[in-house]
């Protein structure tokens, strides 16, 4: 399959993949180093910037920006990833989202904020990131000594959050947690200051999961 590039992509083009297809056609072609259906998405350690400098590293997008992006260690014997870069740090919020194709278990997304300064006093921003990585994607690094790389590749969508108000913002922040809710047997519930069932918001939990 040829694979094309920014620079000869039909006008009107779009990229709008879901998350399997993110895991299946692209992550896991670059962790095999495979083409991947079209080459738009650059490599990029994204640590070594902040998230305002990415927009211009990027070889396609206007309002959200993808990336393949190593990981390094926190600490040499450890597993958490170093999320400081020249300014803040990216801090996890949420809960990881397991990616299927089909039946079978593929990878994880992970929604992140940007705080810039320093932990734990950052001052939270309106960027937001989700990183996609394969299932297996430790099991393709071979610790070297003195090695500090966590994983090979990962795949990371960078976008600003919308202050709109409206329906879309509503669900951002539940996604993100910022709103209080709880889970019952008949979906999502929002929850008041005081942790009382206030309003149902979807029946459905899955309506409002990102694609």
């Amino acid at each position: 399959m040829e694979t094309k590039t920014s620079s000869d992509l039909p006008p009107g083009f779009r990229f709008h993949p879901t998350d399997e297809e993110l895991i299946t056609f692209y992550l896991k072609n670059q962790a095999k180093s495979k083409p991947c259906p079209v080459s738009i998405i650059p490599e990029v350690d994204i640590y070594k910037f902040d998230p305002w400098q990415l927009p211009d590293k990027a070889e396609f997008g206007e309002k959200e920006w993808y990336f393949f992006s190593p990981r390094d260690r926190k600490y040499p014997n450890g597993v958490r990833p170093n999320r400081a870069t020249v300014s803040g740090y990216w801090k996890a919020t949420g809960t990881d989202k397991a990616i299927y194709s089909g039946s079978k278990y593929v990878g994880v997304k992970k929604a992140l904020v940007f705080y810039k300064g320093k932990p734990p006093k950052g001052l939270k921003t309106d960027w937001i990131m989700h990183e996609y990585r394969l299932n297996d994607s430790r099991k393709q690094i071979t610790k070297q000594n003195g090695s500090m790389r966590l994983d090979d590749w990962v795949l990371c969508r960078i976008y600003k959050k919308k202050n709109s108000g409206g329906r879309g913002d509503h669900v951002e922040k539940l996604q993100l947690q910022e709103i209080p809710c709880q889970y019952t047997d008949s979906g999502k519930l929002q929850v008041n200051e005081n942790g009382f069932l206030n309003q149902q918001v979807y029946m459905n939990p899955m309506l409002y999961q990102f694609q």
